[in-house]
């Protein structure tokens, strides 16, 4: 395993959840961190609690999903000097079946989910094969093993970034870079606030997540060792891989579409009220 002291690491992503805690084991191994967030207050906030340390960071609030924004923050980084570790972790999330869910929302999802992944790879690659080495961790999620109705959109969208990590893996291969591809289980953070449900199954899902999921914390700490051991996928939850299993068996899969249909979706006459059709 490489020693992480010293190197530059980029978090997105970095003022709550899973990107905070992050955060603070790379620091603990000694890193220079890079912060970024679209909350500049909470990041701040994190950033002052982990320079109580004498860790060396640097922050700037940035919206993923704008293209300027990204290449505006990547020219000061790479001048000074540059970064070793890429973690593409910023992202959002929605709740509903396809027929309501407005191309707006679909544009949202894929402007931060999918682009915003993308634009630091462009922004930061360069950079890297010039280097020749580098590291960039992209977080799809573990719903991208799953075809659960009423998370189709961001399933969707999380299943293109983690096809496009797995085949940039091959790729950069060559110019010395390594990528990760990340696969989180459900994770109890903020991520969820705003998503309560209209359906019974919603809510209650919703309800029970903090005895389901999984912490921040526990999630931050495997992606820090998979960082360290390098690993090409990191499953996260032998639930994903169960997942996984399960799209190798079509009848199951399908099995558990149409049950988790039944809990969490709404009725054919719902829908059509809802929609006006």
């Amino acid at each position: 395993m490489p020693n992480l002291q010293g190197k530059r690491v980029l978090i997105t992503g970095a003022a709550n959840g899973i990107g905070r805690s992050m955060a603070g084991y790379f620091a603990k191994a000694g890193c220079t961190l890079i912060l970024t967030d679209l909350d500049s207050q909470a990041l701040e906030a994190a950033a002052e609690e982990l320079r109580q340390d004498g860790v060396r960071i640097y922050t700037h609030q940035v919206d993923v999903s704008k293209s300027d924004e990204v290449d505006r923050m990547a020219a000061k980084v790479i001048a000074n000097p540059g970064i070793d570790i890429l973690i593409n972790n910023a992202g959002i999330g929605h709740n509903g079946e396809i027929i309501e869910t407005p191309l707006t929302k679909w544009k949202a999802l894929m402007d931060v989910n999918f682009w915003g992944p993308l634009y630091h790879v462009y922004a930061f690659m360069p950079q890297m094969i010039k280097q020749g080495n580098g590291h960039i961790v992209n977080v799809s999620s573990g719903q991208a093993f799953f075809r659960l109705p009423t998370w189709g959109p961001y399933a969707t969208i999380k299943l293109a970034l983690g096809g496009f990590s797995e085949l940039l893996r091959v790729e950069a291969k060559k110019f010395g870079i390594k990528v990760t591809t990340v696969y989180p289980f459900m994770v109890n953070t903020g991520f969820y606030k705003e998503i309560d449900g209209e359906t019974f199954g919603t809510k209650l899902s919703m309800k029970l997540l903090p005895f389901y999921s999984m912490s921040p914390d526990k999630v931050a700490k495997i992606i820090f060792k998979a960082v360290k051991k390098e690993k090409s996928v990191e499953m996260v939850s032998m639930v994903n891989d169960l997942g996984y299993i399960t799209r190798l068996l079509p009848p199951v899969s399908n099995l558990v579409s149409r049950a988790s249909l039944l809990f969490l979706g709404k009725d054919a006459a719902t829908l059509r009220q809802e929609q006006g059709i």
